[in-house]
Formats: structure tokens, C-alpha cells, sequence
């Protein structure tokens, strides 16, 4: 079983964003950290045929699981967390198909000592500051609802508001295990119906929950850091920054770049590099 491996979820319309995805893991994954690719059962046969040189692993969806969820953003949530019923690594770090890595990165980058990762944890003040200028309403739209929401099917008391991402989601596979096959069942949920449960408050956050499961139970030792790529999470924001935008400066800071595809045309998002 692996330390770690990259995973990314993706399916067909996301093809050319996770090309390049893939080309950018192959020129910087130092320690050749394996890569699995999640796919779209329909959309599988598509990229069987695209990426015939590929060395990494694909795989459908119901290879991992299966959810009669079938909105995307749920569903796509509901893949990524069981990832760890494979049972071919011991961690991994999530990748969404919008993500490319812009610097070297290794094993270390990522696990703090043993299999035990670090845990993306921060109040992500600067995030916040900047959405504010942007005119999102930070108190509504925010990591703080769902987080609150969460505690209170945890029963967790209040402290800090912990962000637990962004993406990509650095997670603990003993973590999940336990939250699946341990929580859930006791507390007479299904993750269909964990969900359903959010939905009367606020909208499912996978980092979130893994994050406040985390907390909750201590199961792995909790060594924060913070995120590992740039996010631009809105256009508005891009714009604001777009004049310090420096790929050389970024990567002495981060190890990727995100800009996030609810907002970026494919062509204006690839001249960027």
C-alpha cells in the first residue's frame, strides 16, 4: 500500500483542464507519487481512448462507489471521500481537474512523519478579506455557515472558525474509513441522508466534514499547514490581482495554481502560463 497518492476526480467536459493537469504532475512529481484518475462511468470509454500513453491508473467512479445522488457537485463529493475503499494508499491529496502544479513537489511536501499527513487548517483571513472586496458577504458566504452547521450534527463546541481547505484537500484515508463505516452507521445515517441533513442549513462540504470529523475524533495527530496551491476562486478576484500575477513568484510559495472553472474560459485560463 502506498503513503500517498494524487487523485483526481474529473469527467468528460473537464478533458482539456486535466491534460494539462496531468502534464504539469508528470514534469514536477519528484518521488513519482502514483496517480489515480476517478472518471465519470459514461465518460470512462472517452478517456481510455484519449490518454493511451498515460502511465497512471484510471478508473469509473463505480469502481470506488457507487450514490444515487446524481447532482454533480454532491456526487462528485460523495466519489472523492471513499476513495480510501480502494485500499491502495494510505493517504492522498485531491485533485480537481482545474489544478496545475507549478513546482517540484515531493512526499514530504505533504506527510508530516509516518502515514500521518498534515491537515490543511486556517482561518484563511486573507481569503476572506479579499472576497469582501469583492462584495461577497463573508458572513453568509463563507467556510463559517457550513463549518457551524457541521459542529451541530458533531456536537462540537463552538471555537474558531477552521477553514479546512482549499482545494487540493490533503486527507487521512483512517479518516474517512472511520466516518464512513463507523460514524455514519451508528448515528443511523447513510452519507446520502448526512447530506440531506446539511441541506436543511447549508450546502455539503467535504473538506469541512473531514476536517470537523477530524477534531471531533483525533483519530490521525492534527499538524496543521496551510494550502498548498493559489486559488483565484472568482474572476473578480483575478482581476484585482492579476497585475502581481508571477508564476516564478508563486511557485517559491506554493506549489500550484488554481483558477477555479466556474469562472474561466478554457483558452483566457491557458494563456495564462
Amino acid at each position: 500500500m502506498h503513503n500517498l497518492a494524487l487523485v483526481i476526480k474529473t469527467f468528460k467536459p473537464d478533458y482539456e483542464r486535466v491534460k494539462l493537469l496531468i502534464e504539469s504532475i508528470d514534469k514536477h512529481n519528484s518521488d513519482n507519487i502514483p496517480v489515480y484518475i476517478s472518471i465519470n462511468d459514461e465518460d470512462y470509454d472517452f478517456f481510455k481512448s484519449k490518454l493511451t500513453n498515460t502511465k497512471h491508473t484510471l478508473l469509473k467512479d463505480s469502481q470506488i462507489c457507487t450514490t444515487s445522488v446524481t447532482d454533480g457537485w454532491r456526487y462528485q463529493q460523495i466519489v472523492k471521500s471513499q476513495f480510501y475503499k480502494l485500499k491502495v494508499a494510505k493517504n492522498y491529496l485531491c485533485l480537481d481537474s482545474d489544478s496545475l502544479f507549478i513546482s517540484s513537489f515531493y512526499i514530504k511536501d505533504f506527510i508530516y512523519k509516518g502515514d500521518t499527513p498534515y491537515t490543511i487548517m486556517q482561518e484563511s483571513k486573507p481569503q476572506l478579506e479579499i472576497f469582501e472586496r469583492i462584495g461577497v458577504d463573508t458572513v453568509e458566504h463563507s467556510f463559517r455557515t457550513p463549518v457551524k452547521a457541521i459542529r451541530a450534527i458533531f456536537n462540537l463546541p463552538e471555537v474558531k472558525y477552521w477553514d479546512y481547505g482549499p482545494s487540493p484537500y490533503l486527507w487521512s484515508c483512517k479518516v474517512w474509513e472511520s466516518f464512513y463505516e463507523d460514524y455514519l452507521p451508528e448515528n443511523n445515517f447513510t452519507i446520502e441522508t448526512f447530506f440531506n441533513e446539511l441541506d436543511k442549513t447549508t450546502h455539503p462540504a467535504e473538506a469541512l466534514i473531514y476536517g470537523e470529523y477530524l477534531r471531533k475524533t483525533k483519530i490521525i495527530d492534527i499538524i496543521p499547514c496551510e494550502c498548498f496551491f493559489k486559488v483565484y476562486h472568482y474572476k473578480k478576484q483575478f482581476d484585482i490581482e492579476k497585475k502581481f500575477h508571477d508564476i516564478d513568484k508563486l511557485k517559491k510559495v506554493y506549489l500550484g495554481v488554481i483558477f477555479q472553472s466556474n469562472w474561466t474560459q478554457k483558452k483566457k485560463r491557458f494563456k495564462l502560463f
